[in-house]
């Protein structure tokens, strides 16, 4: 990777297990409780989405909005932090989970879901000297604008089911390819073939696969040479391919 930050990695050199929005399946996502849940069941890294506020906060939420998660009424992007502060308690902002990661030994994976998003993000983790994290987004113009600026940090690009993993690593400059191919059917572990392992080497380009929640799935991911795997239940991660 280009990166003077590498991608955090295990002495094991398992995959990491990737808790998607913290132990989703067992608290309210990207809540500081959910992040708090995942450490305790084995995650070695936290995937958050990350939103800016109206006065350019970067904070913690998978939706624009407030309805779904904390039947407020809003979008993120209208509200300044202290009134969205006020109306969704819960809701953390990056400094508050960089700080819990931080305390808690756990490495962070920052989803970029708002156009601008990534400047903000790569500062905030520099200025509070955490070094074990990644960014990425489907949005591969967000991705190509922080490689084009000499960001530290790995970069990945999320490939969408049918999408060409390398193409967007090409446009994206990206140091990694995120498959998002849990839907790919009930064995999506046979999408991730020995040909797309071996470009992947060649190009030098990491891979991170898919939140998944099948046992019978992830006993095979964990064998694949991957730098993670996602999971709402970060604990079958942890356990994956280990005799029951």
């Amino acid at each position: 990777m280009r990166n003077s930050i590498p991608w955090p990695h295990r002495a094991d050199h398992r995959p990491l297990a990737i808790a998607h929005r913290g132990a989703s399946a067992h608290a309210p996502e990207n809540t500081l409780a959910a992040f708090r849940l995942a450490a305790e069941l084995g995650a070695d890294m936290w995937e958050i989405d990350v939103q800016l506020t109206a006065d350019a906060v970067a904070v913690i939420s998978h939706d624009a909005g407030l309805a779904r998660m904390f039947g407020a009424e809003g979008e993120i992007a209208d509200l300044a932090f202290a009134e969205l502060r006020a109306r969704a308690p819960a809701l953390p902002s990056l400094a508050e989970v960089i700080d819990l990661a931080a305390a808690l030994d756990q490495a962070l994976y920052v989803e970029l879901k708002a156009d601008g998003s990534g400047p903000v993000a790569s500062r905030l983790l520099t200025e509070k000297g955490f070094r074990r994290a990644g960014l990425g987004s489907f949005k591969v113009d967000e991705v190509a604008r922080l490689a084009a600026e000499g960001c530290p940090y790995p970069l990945s690009v999320l490939v969408p089911l049918g999408a060409d993993p390398f193409a967007l690593s090409e446009r994206s400059g990206a140091d990694i390819v995120h498959l998002c191919w849990e839907c790919g059917g009930e064995r999506p572990q046979d999408l991730v073939t020995d040909d797309l392992l071996a470009e992947a080497r060649r190009r030098k380009l990491g891979v991170v696969l898919w939140h998944e929640e099948r046992k019978t799935v992830l006993d095979d991911l964990i064998r694949l040479p991957v730098l993670g795997i996602c999971s709402n239940t970060p604990e079958l991660v942890a356990d994956a391919g280990r005799p029951m």
